[in-house]
C-alpha cells in the first residue's frame, strides 16, 4: 500500500522559544544572585553582603514579576501554535500543499512573525494563533474574553486585537508577495485551546474559529493554478 503523501513543512525562526528561553533564564539568573549573596553573607557574618543579597532578592522578584508572565504568555503561544499544526497534518492535506511556520516580517523597525501561511490549490491562508481559553467575545472592533478562575469566579477583561495583527501580517505578506495575478489572502484568527469558545459579531475581511473548524474553513477546490503556487513558494523561501 502506497504511504499517504502528507502537506509538505517548512519552519523558517523559532522565536517563541528563544523568547521564553530569555525570560526564564533571567528570572533564574537573578534568583541565583540573589540566593548566593545571601547564603555567603550568612555563613561568613558580612552585614554588607547581606544586605547586598536582600537588595538582589528584590530585584530578582520584580524581574519575576515583570518577566513571568512573558514566559507564560510566550509558552502559551508554543502550545498553541504546536496545537494548529497537529490538526493541519490530521486535515490530510497533500503534498501540493506547503505549510510555513513563524515567517518573519520587517516593519517600522520591528520583526513581526506570521504564524502560519497555508499554500496550495486549496488557496493562500494567513493564520494569527491564540491559545486563550473562556469566552472568546468580539463586538465593534473590540477583543474580549469571559474566563472562570480556580475558585469558579468569572472574570472579564479585553485582550490584544489579534485580527488587527492578522491585518497588518496580511499587508506585509502582500509587500513581500508582490504582484500575483488573481491572488486572494485568507486571513484566519484560529483559537487553539479546547476550552475556548467564541462569539464574533461584525468581523470583516478575516475569519475566527476554534481549531476543530478548520475542515470548514479550508477551500475543498482549486483556488490556485500551479503557477500561483510555485510563484508564492518561490517568493517565501527567498524570503528565508
Amino acid at each position: 500500500m502506497a504511504q499517504e503523501k502528507l502537506v509538505k513543512e517548512v519552519f523558517f525562526s523559532d522565536y517563541l522559544r528563544k523568547q521564553a528561553r530569555k525570560s526564564l533564564a533571567a528570572c533564574i539568573a537573578w534568583a541565583g544572585i540573589a540566593l548566593t549573596l545571601l547564603l555567603i553573607g550568612i555563613v561568613i557574618g558580612v552585614a554588607f553582603i547581606v544586605v547586598s543579597g536582600v537588595v538582589a532578592t528584590m530585584a530578582a522578584l520584580f524581574v519575576a514579576a515583570t518577566l513571568g508572565p512573558s514566559y507564560t504568555a510566550y509558552r502559551c503561544g508554543i502550545r498553541g501554535e504546536q496545537v494548529l499544526r497537529a490538526h493541519l497534518l490530521a486535515l490530510g492535506l497533500g503534498d501540493d500543499c506547503t505549510a510555513y511556520y513563524n515567517l518573519p516580517l520587517n516593519g517600522n523597525g520591528r520583526v513581526f512573525d506570521i504564524d502560519c501561511i497555508i499554500v496550495g490549490p486549496p488557496g493562500l491562508y494567513v493564520f494569527e494563533v491564540k491559545h486563550h481559553h473562556g469566552l472568546i467575545l468580539y463586538r465593534n472592533g473590540v477583543w474580549a474574553r469571559i474566563k472562570a478562575g480556580r475558585k469558579g469566579t468569572l472574570y472579564w477583561g479585553q485582550f490584544g486585537d489579534p485580527s488587527g495583527q492578522l491585518y497588518r501580517n496580511i499587508r506585509r505578506l502582500k509587500e513581500l508577495l508582490g504582484n500575483i495575478n488573481g491572488l486572494w489572502f485568507n486571513g484566519v484568527v484560529v483559537f487553539t485551546n479546547p476550552r475556548a469558545v467564541i462569539d464574533v459579531e461584525g468581523l470583516r475581511w478575516v475569519k475566527a474559529i476554534t481549531v476543530k473548524d478548520l475542515n470548514q474553513i479550508l477551500s475543498t477546490r482549486t483556488v490556485l493554478s500551479s503557477e500561483q503556487i510555485e510563484k508564492i513558494n518561490a517568493r517565501l523561501s527567498a524570503s528565508a
